[in-house]
């Protein structure tokens, strides 16, 4: 586990410089990245294609010499697999005007699927970080929302049924035949339910209501600057066959230690606020990936004694 401190130090020492492993390929600073990453960034978080369920086309990073020869290494080590999700609310009282609610878009809910989950630390805090590769759908609404569940899934065919549903990317409404779940219908297929959506669209309802009677009579303070409603309070959570635990997490930012580190990915990192505890009886290990594709954790090798040293 990394402390903060320990994490930006990290990143810091991370930084690609110049290698010797392609010479034709190695020389490359870390002022490459920066020379056009700012440009994909401010396109990224200035575009409104969240509402518009419209995807901007990623600018990918200039290769490193050392690029291909790390995913062959990292190929060969198991991750654990699990799926975020989050919701995000579309809504601008300001563009309604006095317009009825019943023209207000409802939340999407967004999920994704990450092999790149850890604890970051117990105690004090208990936290949870991942990265993502960037743009990401999720990752806004996630930024905006400023909360995320965190679902831990079982090391069998349910577990990667469910985590490779959430691979392919967010799908709006309308691509979901219709359905509010965008992204998460067709999960009851594989004997998972979404809870929650009656909750978050009642919060929804209300808080449209009262924001329109807010402009209407001029209150302030409904919403957010710029027309937005305030971030839900109620997230999907998926329960059923291949969900293990759940962390119920919001969201803690952290800035990059050099601007530009955060271009083409970023760090999530979530203090844990609840946990949704799964079968006390299941030891079973959770779902992991590795060498592209899903596993099971193999049989145990050495017992490790416990004592108070937790380094």
């Amino acid at each position: 586990m990394k402390s903060l401190g320990g994490l930006r130090r990290a990143l810091e020492s991370a930084r690609p410089r110049n290698v010797s492993f392609h010479p034709s390929r190695a020389q490359l600073s870390f002022s490459a990245y920066r020379s056009f990453g700012n440009a994909a960034r401010d396109q990224f978080y200035s575009t409104p294609r969240i509402r518009t369920g419209k995807a901007i086309k990623p600018i990918s990073p200039p290769q490193h010499g050392l690029s291909q020869p790390m995913r062959a290494v990292m190929r060969q080590i198991p991750h654990p697999v699990v799926v975020i999700t989050t919701l995000e609310s579309t809504c601008n009282l300001a563009e309604l005007g006095d317009s009825s609610d019943d023209r207000s878009p409802r939340p999407i809910p967004r999920a994704m699927t990450v092999s790149s989950f850890t604890s970051l630390s117990v105690d004090p805090v208990p936290r949870v970080t991942f990265n993502v590769t960037l743009p990401s759908l999720t990752h806004q609404a996630l930024v905006r929302c400023g909360k995320f569940n965190a679902h831990i899934l079982s090391g069998d065919d349910h577990g990667a049924r469910v985590a490779d549903l959430f691979t392919r990317g967010n799908r709006t409404p309308q691509e979901a035949n219709g359905s509010d779940l965008g992204v998460l219908s067709g999960l009851e297929k594989l004997g998972v339910q979404v809870l929650g959506r009656e909750k978050w669209l009642e919060e929804w309802k209300r808080a449209t209501e009262y924001g329109l009677k807010a402009i209407a009579t001029g209150k302030a303070g409904t919403a957010t600057s710029d027309g937005t409603l305030p971030p839900p309070t109620t997230l999907p959570i998926l329960q059923g066959q291949g969900i293990m635990h759940v962390f119920k997490c919001e969201y803690r930012h952290l800035e990059p230690p050099v601007d530009g580190d955060f271009d083409h990915h970023a760090i999530v990192i979530g203090e844990v606020m609840d946990l949704i505890p799964g079968d006390p009886k299941d030891e079973s290990i959770a779902l992991a990936y590795a060498d592209r594709a899903y596993r099971q954790v193999g049989e145990k090798l050495l017992d490790r004694p416990v004592t108070g040293n937790t380094t």
